[in-house]
């Protein structure tokens, strides 16, 4: 989340935005593995595959949050983090299998970010054999939805994307002529 706001605040234009995304997500991503798989030895597997997980994970939270504030403004900083932590994340079953969570949610929860990003992270470190093509399929689908929302918000402020003043006004009435 951190690296979408920063994104937010410090980048202006759409390509430069999604440049700096892209960007973040590799160091970030390459740098989590680092420290979770090398140093705290939390990962196991692929050191490249969960980089890649871990920056896909990164890059699918920073990419909504920029897409947001690019479509609404600055309240899109906080829109992003809300959806993100405070209503996906309960529902992500980081914890405990999505199966344990109430129905439908555990179900839903898979759909966001937090939930594919553990389920990802977990299928890719420690079930090798597992198929995780659909959390990735998530998190393509977040990843693309933030650009789309990235560069709808750029083109929207754009002058050529509004109506002119004065075209959705009422016309002015004719005046009515005067009997003699």
């Amino acid at each position: 989340m951190i690296g979408g706001i920063l994104v937010s605040l410090l980048i202006v234009g759409p390509l430069r935005r999604l440049a700096a995304l892209l960007g973040f997500a590799t160091v970030a991503g390459i740098a989590t593995a680092l420290i979770m798989q090398t140093w705290f030895g939390f990962l196991e597997g692929s050191f490249w595959l969960n980089a890649l997980a871990l920056g896909a994970s990164m890059l699918a939270t920073a990419s909504f949050i920029v897409g947001c504030a690019s479509l609404i403004g600055r309240a899109g900083i906080a829109a992003g983090p809300v959806v993100t932590m405070l209503f996906a994340n309960p529902i992500s079953a980081a914890a405990v299998p999505w199966q344990f969570l109430p129905q439908p949610w555990g179900q839903i929860g898979q759909w966001f970010v937090p939930g594919a990003s553990n389920w990802l992270i977990r299928s890719v470190s420690f079930f090798p054999d597992a198929d995780p093509s659909k959390q990735w399929w998530v998190l393509g689908g977040w990843i693309a939805l933030g650009v789309v929302l990235t560069l709808v918000g750029h083109f929207r402020s754009r002058e050529e994307m509004r109506i002119p003043a004065g075209t959705l006004e009422a016309p002015e009435p004719e005046p009515e002529p005067a009997l003699a």
